[in-house]
């Protein structure tokens, strides 16, 4: 399309329409580079004006043009005055006059933000359906496809305003907080993602678990992790971790895989620093998104983890007798849910294998287990046999009553 067909349809549409400055220049939007589209509307207009006056000079009947284009075009009003025509200025089909000042919601979005510490944004907006239908309906008219759409013209308008005055990066995919402005009634708000941060965690105490507080357990893991919360200026904090370890069992060697999500921080600089207090050490090494979480979770289906257990046997057992725990090297290990957290659901089956297991013996009735197995395995049940309810199993290997008096996770793989 050159400047003539430009022109021609240009004046096809505002006979048909008054448009704007910005909702006529959109409709030409992918052509140039470097305008605004109020600057190629105006543009525009200025060419059609010229040459409809021209045109009208040389004796052409072009008067209905002119009152087409002056409806939305103020020198070709005082132009038609001076021939004692009067038009009277019309609105905007599309827009009603909305994108005379968009920027001006920036202004006042500006004002919301005041307390957040953040380094990114992205801006939203909810727009009348009724403008979009009109834009709707001249796209279709005149078989429009150079333009862009009005909510992409708003956004990115009130976006630039915004980073003129904020000084801050945009970021359309993660970004810190999200600026929404309804044009329907004037509304801002301001959305406050949440922050994540990843890390790994160790657990040294028997009386910590992860999330809730119960029997004789005298912390949580998430109690601990408050101050990642107050640092952070949030209302609340989860978190969400690759896997899990009983109360009573300690998380050892490079610690096990865990992300602290912060909602509605007022802060989103600067990582925690790492926490330690004997019960639980909390490594902080970075922030992280969505997708990430869902990875972790995922993957610690699929993990290899070795454990190791101390085991008390209710009847003597020999060396001899531990060696024939050998075969459950490279096993296949059904479970059903544990009698201990049946409640959730009991007749739930899963299999695991188990990789590897070697044993040292301590006495005729103690011996230490290290068990290398796949990701979810409930280990303690794959000692004792949990009833019947895990097989094959330790205690059915030696045909005796087995207790774990001790277990540890040593490594996440």
């Amino acid at each position: 399309m050159d400047v003539v067909d430009i022109l021609e349809k240009s004046l096809e549409i505002l006979k048909a329409y008054p448009l704007c400055d910005s909702c006529l220049g959109r409709l030409f939007a992918q052509m140039g580079y470097a305008l605004e589209n109020w600057e190629r509307g105006f543009s525009i207009k200025t060419m059609l004006h010229m040459k409809l006056v021209t045109l009208f000079r040389q004796g052409v009947d072009v008067t209905t043009d002119l009152k087409s284009l002056a409806r939305i075009h103020k020198p070709t009003r005082r132009f038609l005055s001076t021939i004692g025509i009067t038009v009277e200025e019309a609105q905007c089909y599309i827009c009603g006059g909305l994108l005379s000042n968009v920027e001006r919601f920036a202004k006042e979005a500006v004002s919301k933000v005041d307390g957040i510490e953040f380094e990114t944004f992205a801006v939203g907006t909810t727009i009348p359906r009724e403008i979009l239908e009109r834009e709707s309906e001249v796209v279709k008219k005149f078989l429009v496809s150079t333009g862009e759409s009005i909510k992409h013209e708003i956004n990115r308008r009130i976006g630039k305003e915004l980073l003129r005055l904020l000084g801050r990066r945009v970021d359309k995919q993660r970004p810190n907080i999200l600026i929404k402005i309804d044009l329907i009634n004037g509304k801002i708000d301001i959305v406050k993602n949440p922050l994540l941060i990843e890390g790994v965690y160790l657990k040294l105490s028997r009386r910590i678990s992860q999330a809730k507080k119960f029997g004789n357990v005298k912390s949580s893991l998430l109690e601990k992790l408050q101050y990642i919360r107050d640092m952070y200026g949030g209302v609340e904090h989860i978190i969400h971790v690759s896997g899990r370890e009983d109360s009573d069992a300690r998380m050892l060697g490079p610690g096990r895989p865990l992300v602290v999500e912060i909602k509605q921080p007022t802060k989103y600089k600067g990582l925690p620093h790492l926490y330690s207090d004997g019960d639980v050490i909390f490594i902080p090494l970075g922030f992280t998104t969505r997708d990430e979480v869902r990875k972790l979770k995922e993957k610690a289906k699929t993990d290899i983890k070795l454990y190791r257990a101390l085991v008390y046997s209710d009847r003597p057992l020999s060396e001899e007798e531990l060696r024939k725990l050998a075969e459950l090297s490279g096993k296949t290990v059904v479970q059903y849910t544990p009698r201990r957290i049946k409640r959730l659901n009991p007749r739930k089956k899963r299999t695991r294998m188990v990789y590897e297991i070697v044993w040292r013996f301590i006495s005729s009735h103690v011996f230490e287990l290290y068990v290398r197995c796949q990701g979810g395995l409930y280990v303690k049940e794959f000692i004792h046999g949990d009833g019947g309810r895990t097989t094959p199993s330790v205690a059915e290997i030696l045909n005796t009553y087995l207790e774990v008096l001790e277990l540890d996770v040593l490594s996440i793989e």
